[in-house]
């Protein structure tokens, strides 16, 4: 640790398959090189992975995923998920699948040396029909923040097309500096539209 520099960290671990209902769990191994710059969030990550998904069948379970989200006849319009009992409805799991990643978005960008985030809840979402292809959604989570334990709603914006880099804009309840706020960041979604605080 250089308190001028900041502090990196190797990391190898293996990963699993998120909704273990479906089958094999451990699908790879991974190292990572993370690094922190002087206590600011948005560590810097090198990640290599040997052993993951097959690609045609990760683009054949984005379609699956894809063509569910695109036959609901009424745009979504859904609030606590998991409900209070822990429980995740199978029809409402692809809406936490697609939350959870845009919320990992945010988790990874607040993340720092001493602080890291874990998605408890969304609490809201709804869907937008647009004019194009893509799924879009709006929806609130609920990140419990470790260690400080506070629970923080985020207002998030995804836009996804299966095949296309996922587009994450996002607010988040509490104090953040520029440097921590989405859209100053590649990737993030053309003002799809403007979220203030929660």
């Amino acid at each position: 640790v250089d308190p001028k520099r900041g502090c990196k960290v190797d990391v190898v671990f293996s990963t699993e398959r998120y909704n273990q209902e479906e089958g094999e769990q451990r699908l790879g191994k991974c190292s990572a090189h993370v690094f922190f710059k002087n206590q600011k969030p948005r560590p810097a990550v090198n990640v290599t992975c040997t052993r993951l998904i097959e690609k045609k069948k990760r683009e054949e379970e984005d379609q699956l995923l894809y063509k569910r989200m695109k036959q609901l006849k009424v745009p979504l319009d859904a609030a606590s998920i998991p409900d209070s009992r822990g429980h995740i409805d199978a029809s409402l799991r692809p809406i936490w699948d697609l939350a959870f990643l845009g919320a990992s978005y945010v988790m990874w960008e607040k993340t720092s040396q001493s602080l890291h985030y874990y998605l408890v809840q969304l609490s809201s979402v709804k869907q937008w029909k647009t004019n194009d292809d893509a799924i879009d959604f709006d929806y609130t989570v609920l990140l419990h923040e470790f260690p400080t334990q506070e629970i923080i709603p985020c207002r998030i914006h995804l836009v996804w097309y299966p095949g296309k880099p996922l587009k994450v804009k996002y607010n988040c309840q509490g104090l953040q500096t520029s440097e921590e706020a989405s859209g100053t960041v590649e990737g993030s979604a053309v003002a799809p539209t403007e979220l203030s605080n929660i």
